[in-house]
């Protein structure tokens, strides 16, 4: 089963990107094979949804010098140097999850995509800049989820 897991904090307006995302992609078209996943904010949640998957996507708001609504991709070798800096705006970082998961066994293919957000502060609605990009990731990650 290939899967796509969207984290964040529905909350804090645009860090919730990820589960806005999964909501928005429950009325695409996806591939049979295909799972949502609503992640939350992470952490070592995410773990038994990653470990024995085809594949996975994951989508999260990352902090970038980007301007909001900047998509990025990332694979887990992206994050093997210590020099690569914290993305998740969550305690636990991805980074985190992937060296603990390659200690306990195979990882799946994995991408990553980060959006910056634009407002991080008390609400559950995206930013109108968020808001527009969701057409777009979801074209991306149902891209990449097709792909072997």
């Amino acid at each position: 089963m290939k899967k796509i897991i969207g984290c964040g904090n529905l909350l804090l307006k645009d860090e919730g990107i990820g589960v806005h995302l999964i909501e928005y992609l429950k009325n695409q078209p996806l591939p049979g094979n295909v799972e949502l996943i609503d992640g939350a904010t992470g952490g070592f949640d995410l773990m038994p949804h990653i470990l024995g998957a085809e594949k996975v996507v994951i989508v999260d708001a990352i902090r970038a010098e980007g301007k909001p609504g900047d998509i990025y991709k990332f694979t887990p070798d992206d994050f093997s140097t210590d020099s690569f800096p914290k993305t998740s705006l969550h305690d636990i970082t991805l980074k985190d999850i992937f060296q603990l998961m390659q200690k306990l066994g195979t990882v799946p293919p994995i991408v990553i995509f980060g959006v910056q957000p634009k407002v991080m502060e008390w609400g559950m609605e995206l930013s109108e800049e968020i808001e527009k990009i969701l057409p777009k990731l979801s074209k991306l990650v149902i891209e990449e989820i097709r792909k072997d």
